[in-house]
């Protein structure tokens, strides 16, 4: 299986790239070739070992890279671990608590709108240095998956590079991408990784994706589309993170015991920010070979980080802005039905009886709460 996917990786990649880089693409392809048909060392255990020297390679790597934001950051070193390498071991666990009442605490942990910020600010730097569009395209591919290797695979990540991945080769060949297709595609995690299935940050990542897509449905159809200018911008970002949270709210408040009231708002203020700030400490990171350089993006990307945390403190500041809640089984099961006919009836041209089977859910979960 492991020769295999090897000498299938090497084929695609110089299937890609053979009439933009042809040297490259040879020695990608003569590479995967004979490490894909040498002979493996004797070991009863080499797919084991192939496994866990990744791992350990993999874990180092994040080591090093949050020795070097240590070094680089300083005292946004624990925000910036959170944002870059998802080490929130050294934030403490009232500040924790402001980000979850805010409603943005999804954000500490390294999740797929964070892999796919990069992805799209390497993409936009590869093409301000007026590279081909394809060799822009792999290029920004490799370095996601690289990332995502180095954290470890976490599940949202994973979900989010897939996406891209699919992305990025569906345009490279020209053909239509449908962003339900992309979902699913990068959903499909379980199929390898059975426990994927109760990861908290899995559940979110797809039930968010699939709020984002069924809430830019809806805001072509409603009567947003026709507002012209910031004010439309401004309700059509409203309306997509007030999707967003109703549909993740049962997972939010199943795993923190708490729904936050302001969520929409703060995170309509914190997506921004967190846009600006992701990129420049992704470049910090990168440029932990060079400290000068690196501390120089590291202090400039502060005030951003700032603002970031500034967000958390007022939001969740706003007298009542989280409820404490303690949903059953059986309610958090009814809230579950609810969103996901919230998602069908976004989408839908002809949503009543979603939206029927939504307000019955809530009406009961209410009841039996």
């Amino acid at each position: 299986m492991y020769v295999a996917a090897l000498i299938a990786t090497a084929l695609l990649a110089w299937w890609s790239a053979y009439d933009i880089a042809p040297a490259a693409s040879l020695l990608c392809l003569a590479a995967g070739l004979m490490a894909g048909l040498s002979s493996p060392p004797p070991s009863a255990h080499f797919g084991v070992q192939i496994r866990a020297d990744s791992t350990q390679f993999a874990e180092r790597s994040r080591l090093r890279a949050a020795y070097n934001i240590d070094v680089a950051f300083g005292d946004d070193a624990p925000l910036a671990k959170a944002l870059l390498v998802a080490d929130q071991s050294e934030i403490p666990r009232d500040i924790k608590d402001r980000y979850a009442d805010a409603g943005i605490v999804h954000m500490l942990s390294i999740s797929g709108m964070h892999v796919t910020i990069i992805a799209g600010s390497v993409l936009l730097m590869l093409h301000i240095m007026r590279l081909p569009t394809r060799v822009a395209s792999i290029s920004a591919v490799v370095v996601v998956l690289a990332y995502v290797f180095m954290l470890g695979f976490p599940p949202p990540a994973v979900r989010s590079a897939v996406m891209v991945s699919v992305v990025v080769g569906s345009k490279a060949l020209q053909r239509h991408t449908s962003r339900w297709a992309a979902l699913a595609v990068g959903a499909l995690i379980p199929l390898a990784r059975s426990e994927t299935v109760t990861d908290l940050g899995y559940q979110l990542s797809v039930g968010g994706m699939a709020a984002l897509i069924a809430a830019g449905a809806l805001g072509r159809r409603s009567v947003i589309a026709s507002i012209q200018g910031w004010q439309g911008k401004l309700a059509r970002a409203l309306l997509i993170s007030s999707v967003a949270t109703l549909v993740t709210a049962p997972l939010v408040a199943s795993a923190f015991g708490r729904l936050s009231v302001v969520a929409p708002l703060t995170n309509l203020v914190a997506d921004p920010v967190l846009a600006l700030a992701q990129p420049m400490l992704f470049l910090a990171m990168l440029l932990a070979p060079w400290p000068a350089a690196a501390r120089l993006v590291a202090t400039a990307s502060h005030p951003l980080l700032a603002a970031f945390d500034a967000v958390a403190r007022v939001g969740a500041g706003i007298p009542y802005a989280a409820i404490a809640v303690e949903p059953s089984a059986r309610v958090a099961l009814l809230f579950g039905v609810a969103a996901i006919a919230m998602v069908v009836a976004c989408v839908s041209r002809f949503p009543a009886r979603a939206g029927l089977v939504a307000s019955g859910a809530i009406v009961a979960a209410v009841w039996f709460g």
